[in-house]
């Protein structure tokens, strides 16, 4: 019985510092969830629409966008 109990222990022992490293990591998650909710919200970026209409627009390379210095 004796044996049981040190092995209980000893088990206890370490699910403690397991215990303690879950509970630091959830308190620093609701420390960051309550700063962003606090913080004002950002800004959207504006939608890309192209001729297709949404969700179809097309990036330029920067290389058509500028003009060339060369010619």
């Amino acid at each position: 019985m004796k044996h049981h109990l040190v092995r209980l222990d000893r088990i206890a022992g370490e699910l403690n510092a397991w215990l303690l490293a879950i509970a630091i990591g959830l308190g620093m998650l609701d420390l960051t969830v309550l700063i962003v909710k606090c913080l004002p919200p950002l800004p959207r970026p504006p939608i890309a629409t192209g001729m297709d209409g949404p969700g179809h627009a097309v990036m330029q390379s920067p290389s058509t966008q500028t003009p060339d210095a060369r010619s």
